[in-house]
């Protein structure tokens, strides 16, 4: 069936675990490294995007937890990384865009990270190729007034 007004980046499979989630539980955007497979008690594949396009298409639908402290988390970039981009920061102006305010990003090691991830409501599989772009973000409420 085909509809009006939905982004094709969001599949029928993505839809159905964003609406299923429930206030507090998290999700996953990984890029292609990340071990996706063996970590996800549901794992959604979206290998034929990158993560920003995916989450422009997600973050339009789905409300950021505004009763914890860091709604969403990444990966701290390693003090001997030779990293040298700006994912956090360009994370950081989408966030701040969809939620119409500052949204705090809380940083992970490395296996912190994973061990958060392995425990996420579900894992989406990008075919993101930048470093240090896997990001969980913890689902809120849809408050009145947000519905339509």
């Amino acid at each position: 069936m085909v509809l009006k007004h939905l982004n094709p980046l969001l599949s029928p499979e993505l839809m159905t675990v964003l609406m299923s989630m429930g206030h507090g539980d998290e999700i996953v955007f990984s890029d292609r490294n990340f071990p996706a497979s063996s970590n996800a008690k549901r794992l959604i594949n979206c290998q034929g995007t990158t993560i920003e396009p995916l989450l422009h298409a997600v973050l339009y639908h789905l409300p950021i937890d505004y009763l914890v402290e860091h709604p969403v988390h990444m990966m701290r970039i390693p003090s001997d990384s030779d990293y040298t981009g700006n994912i956090l920061g360009d994370y950081q102006r989408m966030l701040d865009a969809y939620n119409g305010k500052p949204t705090s990003i809380g940083l992970l090691d490395r296996q912190d990270f994973y061990d958060r991830a392995a425990r996420t409501y579900a894992i989406v599989v990008t075919g993101e190729s930048a470093r240090f772009a896997n990001v969980i973000i913890r689902k809120g409420i849809v408050r009145i007034g947000e519905e339509l």
